[in-house]
């Protein structure tokens, strides 16, 4: 999340608030980018639109709770975690229901060159047109093309199956290989 957030903190018209686990890493990505560093999660609840790169989303849920009761209604929080459909859907509409949150999935294609250069994928899943919408402006920020996928948990979906097929292509080229080793090619 670090140069995807490098790339948001230059938006226009915007401010980029930074949390991390690591109060040093935001002070250094405010340092380097421009963004501000926020020490306690509440801080954020000014903002409009919240993006979270967590690894699963078992960690996505537990930052979801922790932020929720501060966000106003109407709020974006949108997960670029390769994470799992139904968990995302329950999630989501746990949120909607006890907060008014918007609680989006998005994550992201093209490693960790893809994030530097702003040129990733994105599959993104909302309930809410106008929601996915608002949240457009940031995503581009970091990407070159953002996919509609469906409903929220359709962009998990969707890159979990992208994972299945890169890996899918990676076995198969070793099999290939081995096929051709043993004919002496």
């Amino acid at each position: 999340g670090y140069p995807m957030a490098g790339h948001m903190a230059r938006l226009g018209g915007h401010s980029c608030l930074v949390w991390n686990r690591s109060t040093e890493k935001a002070e250094r990505h405010a340092a380097e980018f421009g963004s501000s560093a926020v020490s306690d999660l509440v801080a954020l609840a000014k903002a409009e639109v919240l993006l979270m790169c967590l690894p699963t989303s078992d960690e996505d849920a537990t930052m979801a709770e922790q932020l929720a009761p501060h966000l106003r209604k109407e709020t974006c929080l949108v997960s670029c975690t390769s994470g799992e459909p139904s968990a995302t859907k329950r999630l989501a509409a746990s949120l909607r229901e006890r907060f008014g949150v918007h609680f989006m999935d998005c994550p992201v294609s093209g490693g960790p060159k893809g994030a530097a250069a702003g040129s990733l994928t994105c599959m993104l899943g909302a309930d809410s047109d106008a929601a996915a919408e608002r949240v457009m402006p940031v995503i581009q920020a970091f990407s070159k093309k953002v996919v509609r996928c469906g409903p929220v948990g359709a962009g998990h979906a969707v890159k979990a199956v992208n994972n299945a097929l890169n890996v899918t292509h990676l076995l198969l080229g070793h099999e290939g290989l081995l096929a051709l080793q043993r004919f002496g090619v």
